[in-house]
């Protein structure tokens, strides 16, 4: 059984907030983890349709989403409304013990919204460049990407997601977080968990056989393997790649390992760090803990490991100055990067870093939800072999060893978005589901949003959530004529380059190295459109590019006292105008129709 927190918000706090903690390790890079985050949001036998999520956000006074950090997943629900907020920690629970799926369903979430995620991601220059060095590195402490990554998430088999949620996604491996100031909603919050998950363990029971149990014990001891096998106590050492028969320059990667608790004392010596290493370098600081506790400090060299002198700064740490004086080397590269590894690691064992436990980053969440995770943190870290005194002589010489050890790898290139490897059977999805949506008038109840229908009288505009920080100068360039935006996404950078300025849909090209191409776009609502939105909004049809998959993210938002529709990773960009002009006019939507929201 799932263990109750609860956290006393105070008598000032009118809001209440539900946190979900699971332990939900990274299988290698393959983003099962990511993949079953996304799939416990898909659908229920409860809540059986798919923009059960996206009616809720938007038109409701609630906030439901979910985010990994360090192994764990945290799936979140905060609102005003208690009454609403229980029916919505059903709708997530429900949705966290449902692991049995359709191949059509998780096609779509997999080969579509994830890849569209995955592809905008990996087009930014910093994002690359950590993704490359992760891939890159076989070290023993090597980071296992629970994102994956748009050459990896494909190969994940609908048999591979439901055995890691039928591992993962069990009440005894779920903590239950619960932020408010009053104890008689936290007793209900225990009442509805309780008896969900006892449903849940009754009905595992009569449909268990011997041949289940051994197929789940078989598959799960793959992923285990999976990941021990990945990485091995050697360093990575990668051909440089060659073009026309000669050698191209190649960027090597030194990296620290570290105990979690010197994270936040070096993230203040960041900089320091950085002019020691050299301007032509790239240090940073990954500050996600992995799987052994440990996170890594990062130096990239300059894309060209020659002959000329390399200049390693003195100048910036004076107190350093007799340790770090040096002749300069040449004509040889591997002397070159062991001077440049021996400068960096003696400025690392000089800075006097007192250990301290870190707390994840919550400022994006709101309050009560950052303050239930930084709790389970606290909760984790009292249970953690990993916790330090900070006048402990071990403690200083662990750093001290962390400091003069050092793994070396090459950088790679990150390979392109390829769409093709997926597009058969993610085609075959979307017949699927464009069959399942013309039979909604022998099955509506697929397709009813059972939250906002129970709780339409809640329904407003004024719940309607900000716009998207990313997509804010798309709205700032529409106008009252020009209500619809679009900027293409870059479908493959030069390895690691400065990301380009963005270009308009019009002018960007598809990149003849990949078959992928996606964009972001805003569509201002004009005033005469905003009285039918609410049904918009609540219907089926709207959702469905991005229950389709098309793109990653969809939605309605505020932006300056307009309001918009919106899209990010989009792949169908070329009829997105039409649409949104069609859908808020489609007569279906309007107060004669069927399937209006009155009719939820």
């Amino acid at each position: 059984m799932s263990e109750f927190h609860f956290i006393d918000a105070g008598s000032g706090s009118k809001v209440h907030s539900v946190v979900f903690a699971l332990k939900t390790p990274a299988v290698s890079h393959s983003g099962l983890s990511h993949l079953a985050e996304h799939m416990s949001f898909r659908r229920s036998p409860q809540y059986p349709a798919a923009h059960e999520l996206f009616t809720a956000n938007t038109l409701l006074p609630v906030t439901i989403n979910a985010t990994t950090l360090a192994e764990h997943t945290f799936f979140f629900a905060t609102s005003k409304k208690a009454s609403l907020l229980l029916d919505a920690i059903k709708y997530l629970y429900c949705g966290l013990l449902n692991h049995d799926y359709e191949d059509n369903e998780v096609s779509l979430e997999r080969d579509g919204v994830i890849f569209n995620e995955l592809a905008m991601l990996e087009a930014n220059s910093d994002y690359a460049l950590n993704a490359a060095i992760r891939l890159a590195d076989t070290h023993k402490n090597a980071y296992q990407h629970a994102g994956g990554f748009t050459h990896t998430i494909g190969r994940n088999s609908i048999q591979a997601i439901q055995d890691y949620k039928r591992q993962w996604y069990q009440p005894n491996n779920i903590t239950t977080l619960v932020y408010s100031n009053s104890p008689q909603f936290f007793e209900q919050c225990k009442d509805v968990v309780t008896a969900l998950s006892a449903k849940k363990a009754l009905s595992a029971k009569s449909a268990l056989s011997g041949e289940t149990a051994l197929r789940e014990k078989t598959a799960l001891s793959q992923h285990v393997s999976q990941r021990e096998d990945s990485h091995s106590d050697k360093e990575a050492f990668l051909y440089p790649q060659t073009v026309n028969g000669k050698n191209e320059s190649i960027r090597h990667v030194l990296t620290w390992w570290f105990p979690q608790y010197f994270l936040n004392g070096l993230r203040q010596q960041e900089a320091t760090l950085n002019t020691v290493a050299g301007h032509e370098n790239t240090l940073f600081i990954d500050p996600e803990i992995n799987h052994q506790g440990n996170f890594a400090i990062r130096l990239v060299t300059k894309e060209a490991m020659n002959d000329e002198e390399s200049a390693l700064s003195t100048e910036a740490v004076p107190r350093l100055s007799q340790n770090l004086t040096h002749k300069q080397v040449k004509g040889d590269n591997n002397k070159r990067l062991e001077r440049l590894k021996h400068v960096v690691s003696t400025c690392l064992a000089s800075l006097d870093i007192a250990p301290s436990t870190p707390l994840p980053d919550t400022n994006k969440h709101a309050e009560g939800v950052g303050a239930a995770i930084r709790y389970f943190a606290q909760l984790m870290n009292a249970l953690s072999s990993n916790e330090c005194a900070t006048e402990d002589c071990a403690t200083k010489n662990a750093y001290l060893a962390s400091a003069n050890k050092v793994s070396r790898s090459y950088l790679g290139a990150l390979l392109s978005p390829e769409k093709s490897v997926a597009s058969e059977r993610f085609t075959k999805a979307r017949k699927a589901l464009n069959a399942r949506a013309s039979a909604f008038n022998s099955a509506p109840s697929l397709f009813k949003p059972r939250l906002a229908s129970k709780y339409r009288h809640f329904i407003a505009l004024e719940n309607l959530p900000s716009l998207p920080r990313l997509l804010h100068p798309l709205a700032k360039n529409t106008t009252a004529l020009a209500r619809f935006k679009a900027e293409h996404i870059a479908s493959h950078l030069e390895p690691f380059s400065t990301a380009s300025p963005p270009t308009t849909v019009e002018s960007a090209s598809l990149n003849s190295a990949s078959s992928y191409s996606a964009s972001h776009w805003v569509y201002r609502i004009a005033f005469y459109q905003q009285s039918r939105l609410q049904a918009v909004l609540a219907n089926h049809l709207f959702w469905q590019p991005r229950t389709s998959g098309e793109c990653y993210a969809l939605g309605a938002a505020t932006y300056e006292n307009n309001l918009y529709l919106f899209g990010a990773s989009d792949t169908n960009i070329k009829e997105r105008e039409g649409w949104c002009n069609n859908i808020l006019s489609m007569p279906m939507l309007g107060n004669s129709g069927k399937n209006t929201a009155t009719n939820l």
